[in-house]
């Protein structure tokens, strides 16, 4: 699993309780998952995953990032540059921005 290694709440001009939220995360496979929980990061519902960018760990073995989500888990799959999975994860963190 993802480890959450910082989340950021950022207030926006939204409507009623809509946030953007930037996640950062350490990536441990090539399809690895981050479990978000109300309690621990103020955050009840996805409605969207904006971006994502690779923070550091970026490569020919890990070039790409497809982000899905289901409910509060949000899956992170990495590819290396030929578009298979990656295979290095050593210092690979991800920043994730959605509301």
């Amino acid at each position: 699993m993802g480890a959450i290694t910082g989340t950021n709440q950022v207030l926006t001009e939204f409507g009623g309780d809509y946030r953007i939220h930037v996640i950062y995360a350490t990536v441990a496979s090539a399809s690895d998952t981050i479990t978000l929980t109300s309690a621990a990061h103020n955050i009840s519902t996805i409605q969207a995953i904006i971006g994502g960018e690779i923070r550091s760990g970026m490569g020919a073995n890990f070039a790409t990032l497809q982000i899905t989500f289901s409910g509060l888990v949000i899956t992170v799959a990495s590819f290396n540059a030929a578009g298979a999975a990656a295979t290095t994860f050593g210092a690979v963190t991800v920043t994730l921005i959605g509301n």
